[in-house]
């Protein structure tokens, strides 16, 4: 690879090393510096601290000073200095890589600025990060006043956003908020995660010894944690879990590393709360002290309230072998979720964290060996995934693609799975994904198709969780039902196959109506919980390669199902195969060019509607069809449609809970704000309904029904 000449721009230093901000800054930069690269940092000065220089481990830092009169004054000196040093220094640079929005607006938009190739890499939300501080010190100010800098922050990441080449993420989280709050697409954005020094983060030989050195008992169970002490990070409600923890446990001790405002307020809850014997608060811990506190403790407790953007306080910890057990926010999940689900809190509350504490330090004295053996999980996932030269190399070929020019490739000559048409880019967004879109038949599938693995992930882990396939609501209820109607009008009870069937609710239903069930899902945990809920076969099984010999069911339903895969023509030609000739085919999706419209017109709506999640009720997934394309769909399979109607319109919730003023007072107003939303497609899609006499295809969601042709299978 050839030198790259990198200016790294920063409003945090590199030259004190305070925060996670700060370490990601001096890792990469060093690292890059150590593979051959001339890497130089320009970097604000902390407040308080003469702007220095230095040459560290190869990399060359230059400081410059800001005003800190007036919040006006700073964002104003903070923008004009870091243009005015960065002048000469462009000159000399091939790309920029820009950590924070202040100095890095002002180099992005300085003239040389303008013409390098920029990476900016997004650590978390500048407004966001200035709302949580609020009162806290003397710049992050309350009021109008402060809703200004929110404002003005919002407006100056915003414009370095949108010049920069490309964005840089840690986390999936990360690229979430870049939707929400800046509407940055998929596309623009790679995620690179942050690291662990594993030569220093890594497990002790002697954790005993350790802790006699470090002065801290030898046989009490200890926690960490190590944070800012600022409101954002849940340290209250970890206080008040530990009160609940010592009356059970009364040898328990809790250590808490970091500095910051809350300090005394946090003190004086301690004290309060009878915890004098069971928390200690070290203060700022030095970064060489880090490796040894992690490496003694029994686990480290990340209760973060919000703006988790990665935490590389926790894959130092799981480095040094030590568990990490965390609140279920920002980037926390996907840290843990792959390593032990366990680790998660089942909630943010001192009663829920509370519990499970116990029942981890519980199995922690009751199975030595499986503690032992979980923490020596912890250090490979962290070796496997967390390593700072696997992050730095990829950190190190996205700043050489910018250099060479090279942008994403785009798929060219792509066949529409419904018609066989060209499929071309569309001004479609969801979620931050770019969908294309067939001109001939309007079928739209998300421009990034998932993998395999991912597809795989998604619907057996993800999914699960957020839809437990045991479960089911009225409305779903409502809907199978209506189904099942229809199918009563087109086919006699025989063998009925039902694809994707989740939960088994619906073969329970169909069986009720005197249909013999059989099921697949992909999602071992459905097919456990349909065999309960239906008391019928059911095998974990691709819908494009399905266990069963051909032509010997009378009916498949695919129910949800065609928009979910990545293959939908190859899913409906394998139901082709396994029906019988004249065999009745069921499918319902939901109506892509419903939900296209209203995604494209929620998601221009700005920052308040995105953060709220209203642009999330249109459903897309991989695949979105209208009525046109997903008759093409089938009939391209060997189909005869039937019939193509509006799906059953079941009621909104708000409505249903109309007589339930207490569920709506205890609803959220951003959940009741979406529920609007539902309620307000729901209206129009009966009115539609109910004036077409169910002709016009636009309702949410459609369902087709076909016959398969006697040469379909062959």
């Amino acid at each position: 690879m050839s030198r790259l000449r990198v200016l790294t721009v920063s409003d945090v230093s590199a030259l004190r090393l305070a925060g996670g901000a700060e370490r990601v800054l001096w890792e990469a930069a060093r690292r890059l510096a150590g593979r051959g690269h001339a890497v130089r940092i320009l970097s604000r000065a902390p407040a308080g601290v003469a702007p220095g220089g230095a040459r560290r481990e190869g990399v060359e830092i230059v400081e410059f000073a800001s005003s800190r009169r007036s919040p006006a004054g700073f964002l104003r000196s903070a923008v004009a200095e870091a243009r005015r040093r960065a002048a000469p220094l462009l000159a000399e640079a091939d790309v920029l890589h820009v950590h924070q929005p202040l100095s890095g607006y002002g180099v992005l938009t300085s003239p040389l600025g303008r013409r390098r190739p920029s990476l900016y890499t997004f650590h978390s939300p500048a407004p966001l990060e200035y709302r949580s501080r609020r009162r806290m010190t003397a710049h992050h100010l309350g009021g109008l006043t402060g809703v200004a800098g929110m404002v003005a922050l919002w407006a100056i990441e915003r414009a370095c956003l949108q010049r920069a080449t490309r964005i840089h993420v840690l986390s999936d989280f990360s690229a979430t908020l870049l939707w929400k709050l800046y509407r940055i697409p998929a596309e623009r954005i790679v995620k690179i995660p942050g690291g662990a020094d594993l030569a220093r983060f890594r497990p002790a030989a002697d954790r005993r010894r350790l802790r006699a050195e470090l002065g801290l008992p030898l046989d009490r169970p200890l926690l960490l944690t190590v944070r800012n002490l600022e409101a954002r990070m849940g340290l209250d409600a970890l206080l008040g879990a530990m009160a609940i923890v010592a009356r059970r446990w009364p040898d328990v001790h809790l250590l808490i590393g970091g500095a910051g405002s809350l300090r005394e307020t946090l003190e004086s809850q301690a004290r309060a709360s009878g915890l004098d014997k069971h928390v200690t608060f070290l203060g700022f811990v030095p970064e060489d002290d880090l490796p040894r506190y992690y490496q003694v403790a029994d686990a480290f407790v990340l209760p973060t309230r919000e703006l988790e953007g990665f935490g590389l306080v926790t894959v130092e910890a799981l480095a040094c072998g030590t568990p990490v057990i965390g609140t279920r926010v920002g980037a926390t999940p996907e840290l843990l979720e792959p390593l032990d689900p366990g680790l998660l809190f089942r909630a943010d509350g001192p009663e829920a964290m509370a519990d499970d504490l116990l029942a981890f330090l519980e199995r922690q004295r009751r199975d030595p060996v499986a503690a032992a053996a979980l923490r020596a999980a912890c250090a490979r996932h962290a070796e496997a995934r967390y390593g700072w030269d696997h992050v730095v190399t990829g950190l190190e070929r996205t700043l050489a693609s910018l250099v060479a020019g090279a942008a994403p490739a785009e798929a060219a000559g792509e066949a529409c799975e419904a018609c066989g048409g060209p499929m071309r880019d569309s001004a479609l967004l969801y979620a931050g994904r770019r969908y294309r879109r067939c001109p001939r038949c309007r079928a739209r599938r998300v421009a990034a198709v998932p993998t395999a693995v991912e597809v795989q992930r998604e619907y057996e882990v993800r999914y699960p969780r957020r839809f437990p396939p045991a479960l089911i609501e009225s409305p779903r209820r409502e809907m199978l039902h209506s189904l099942l109607e229809h199918v009563a009008a087109r086919a006699v009870p025989g063998r009925l196959l039902d694809v994707g069937c989740g939960g088994g609710h619906f073969m329970a239903a169909a069986a009720g109506h005197g249909w013999t069930m059989l099921g697949t899902d992909l999602s071992r945990e459905a097919c456990a919980a349909a065999r309960r809920v239906a008391g019928a076969p059911v095998v974990q099984a691709e819908a494009e390669a399905l266990p069963f010999r051909a032509s010997t069911v009378d009916a498949v339903a695919l129910v949800n199902v065609l928009d979910h895969t990545t293959r939908p023509l190859a899913v409906v030609r394998e139901a082709a195969r396994v029906l019988r000739p004249g065999g009745l085919l069921i499918v319902r999706v939901p109506n892509g060019a419903f939900h296209a419209g209203w995604a494209h017109a929620l998601g221009r709506l700005g920052p308040g509607v995105r953060w709220r999640g209203w642009d999330a009720y249109p459903i897309l997934h991989v695949f979105a069809f209208g009525p046109r394309a997903l008759r093409r769909l089938v009939e391209r399979a060997g189909f005869d449609v039937v019939d193509t109607l509006n799906s059953a319109l079941a009621s909104p919730a708000p409505g249903r809970a109309a007589s339930a003023p207490a569920a709506l007072a205890r609803a959220s107003a951003a959940a009741l704000a979406r529920a609007s939303v539902r309620a307000l497609a729901w209206t129009g899609a009966t009115v539609v309904a109910a004036v077409s006499a169910g002709h016009w295809l636009i309702g949410p969601s459609i369902e087709i029904y076909a016959r398969r042709r006697d040469e379909a299978a062959r």
